[in-house]
């Protein structure tokens, strides 16, 4: 609206400067023919006895060396438009030249110039011409420009207002959205449809970040809520141990317990000790594999660290059938990779005693080893992959979604009772992860249950021990997703 009225402005200046010049030279050019016409007759007129008056609104005046300077004008004119001021001013210019003088009437105006005649009595000729109709033209002029200009000016207000209101539309209503967001609604997304091509890409960015909001605040919701829950297993697990120890002290510092007792009541603090002692170290570091500590990366041989693992465990559990194989049932060939070979030691040994917990006496186990080429939103990927496979009577397929959860137990035989905190498989699942890996838990064919850990190894892997130990920190942020394709026999 301001443009709008500064260009209207502009053009009413300039049309009424150059409406101003044009009636200006009308009336110049009238003055030099018309008016010196009617001069022309007046002077002749002044020979004779007779001087008639002129009748149009011209003044002439006469300059007379020999007596007073004679005027002419018409009565009624005169009492019209009066006459001129003072003509002298007149003289000081060029003959031909007109100037502008004021009038008797207060606020009226005079276009006069003089031309030089051939008498030595009347040697010049002022002729002057009211500038009234002029003006009068001007302001009329004036008047209609200032109506038309404001026409203008209003009727661009009333298309520029629904203009505005009808482009502000969409961005109103990215402004209801995100008010229903303001207060707790992150479902809500700004509608695309009929926005226009600018403010449909911004709602379209709008929808791209809420959808990110939203993401983040599912995340840190359900972190809380495993933190919460966390937390609360975590204490309940704590709290019969130390129940019992508290208990038999209790007992010990009172005398209840016989002296034939005392050993065996000492036995129970000792093993319940043990066994709390054992589940603050998983506790420990799962919270340490949280932090994404660093890892004591190396290039080691899976297949050596995978008969380690059997070899221990057929000492601990000889009943137990235990052999590496490859991941089709062939020999095992090398895998190397970089790895932290403690941490995948201790994985391959809390999956066997797993299987050693929940599974009965004499249950074939197998070890499997290999490397495989997956697909990734990167392009295909060698991956090493360990397998844990036993021959027990497995896990429903409803737990396996939640195998790897903390303190998470399928029934009864995987109780307190028979030595399991739940974390076990939830610190496989660490491990792997901290490896830029994944952890799965699947059906064995035949029956039983595989639990298989795959991660990615480099294009051309150095030989095992070749590369001296280093610390390497892995960000979860940073894995890379994959997709694991299993072939079976």
């Amino acid at each position: 609206m301001l443009i709008l009225s500064l260009a209207l402005g502009a053009v009413f200046i300039s049309t009424m400067t150059v409406m101003n010049q044009v009636l200006m030279n009308q009336v110049d050019d009238d003055l030099r023919s018309s008016g010196a016409t009617i001069a022309q007759q007046t002077f002749s007129a002044m020979s004779g006895t007779d001087v008639q008056v002129v009748p149009s609104p011209y003044y002439i005046y006469v300059r007379n060396e020999l007596a007073s300077d004679w005027q002419f004008m018409s009565p009624s004119m005169q009492e019209r438009y009066g006459r001129p001021l003072d003509v002298s001013p007149v003289f000081d210019e060029e003959p031909g030249n007109s100037i502008t003088i004021p009038g008797t009437i207060e606020h009226s105006t005079w276009r006069i110039m003089y031309l030089n005649t051939v008498s030595e009595q009347f040697p010049a000729v002022a002729i002057a011409y009211p500038l009234a109709t002029m003006e009068q033209t001007k302001a009329q002029m004036m008047l209609i420009l200032f109506i038309i200009a404001t026409c203008i000016v209003a009727l661009g207000a009333i298309v520029s207002y629904f203009m505005v209101q009808h482009s502000l539309k969409p961005l109103r209503i990215i402004e209801q959205t995100t008010r229903k967001i303001s207060q707790g609604d992150l479902s809500q997304r700004v509608p695309t449809e009929s926005l226009g091509i600018e403010v449909g890409h911004l709602a379209g960015s709008i929808n791209i970040m809420l959808g990110q909001i939203e993401a983040s605040m599912q995340a840190r919701q359900r972190s809380e809520e495993q933190m919460r829950r966390f937390v609360s297993d975590a204490s309940h697990e704590l709290r019969t141990p130390l129940a019992s120890v508290r208990g038999y002290a209790e007992l010990y510092r009172i005398g209840g317990i016989p002296n034939d007792k005392i050993e065996q009541a000492m036995g129970r603090i000792e093993s319940e000790a043990r066994r709390m002692g054992g589940l603050v170290e998983d506790l420990l570091q799962l919270a340490r594999l949280d932090e994404s500590r660093p890892l004591n990366m190396t290039s080691a041989d899976l297949v050596d660290i995978a008969e380690g693992a059997v070899l221990d465990f057929h000492a601990r559990a000889p009943e137990y059938p235990a052999k590496v194989t490859g991941l089709h049932g062939e020999e095992p060939s090398p895998a190397i990779a970089r790895i932290d070979k403690d941490k995948i030691s201790q994985v391959i040994s809390n999956l066997l005693s797993n299987v050693r917990q929940h599974t009965p006496q004499g249950t074939t186990v197998e070890v499997a080893v290999g490397v495989e080429q997956m697909n990734s939103v990167t392009g295909t990927v060698d991956m090493a992959v360990i397998e844990v496979r036993d021959h027990g009577p497995g896990i429903r397929t409803e737990d396996q979604a939640k195998a790897f959860e903390r303190f998470f137990r399928s029934d009864t035989s995987r109780s307190r009772a028979s030595g399991g905190s739940g974390l076990g498989l939830a610190i496989v699942s660490s491990i792997a992860a901290a490896h830029s890996g994944s952890a799965n838990i699947s059906e064995t064919p035949g029956g039983g249950t595989t639990v298989s850990l795959n991660f990615p190894i480099p294009r051309d892997p150095q030989p095992a021990g070749s590369v001296p130990s280093t610390q390497v920190t892995t960000q979860r942020s940073a894995r890379v997703p994959y997709t694991f394709t299993r072939r079976r026999r």
